[in-house]
């Protein structure tokens, strides 16, 4: 893969990301479920800890709204890195999901499909209080 495609990629897929982040603040739904397939996987930190499917996953995002006010500060990333080939990548960055420091880790994984970058894998995780 060439230098030029490796940074076009990464750039496409840092806009995907960003927009899919924008339309969480915005509480967005059709917005959010843009960036995904329909058979997106994701692992999450509450109940009910897996979601198959773009509708399990849908309803992941209204438990998160009755707890989120949306706008600045309710989902942001900090030092998000990108690593990206043809078709696959993943990302990785910690969240600030409420307040001013990160509360929580984020990987994800992403595919190309069409010629259209999807996040096909989510996994959002706490560190564990011992």
């Amino acid at each position: 893969m060439s230098i030029t495609n490796k940074d076009s990629n990464q750039q496409q897929i840092r806009k995907v990301i960003e927009d899919w982040a924008q339309a969480i603040r915005e509480m967005n739904m059709e917005g959010i479920l843009a960036a995904h397939p329909t058979d997106v996987l994701m692992f999450d930190v509450a109940p009910t800890l897996q979601a198959k499917g773009i509708a399990a996953y849908q309803k992941t995002w209204k438990l998160f709204f009755q707890y989120s006010k949306g706008g600045k500060g309710s989902f942001d990333f900090v030092d998000l890195q990108i690593t990206a080939g043809n078709t696959v990548a993943f990302c990785h960055a910690l969240l600030i999901i409420g307040g001013d420091q990160p509360q929580c880790r984020l990987t994800l994984g992403l595919k190309k499909v069409e010629g259209k970058w999807l996040i096909a894998h989510e996994h959002h995780s706490a560190p564990c209080q011992l």
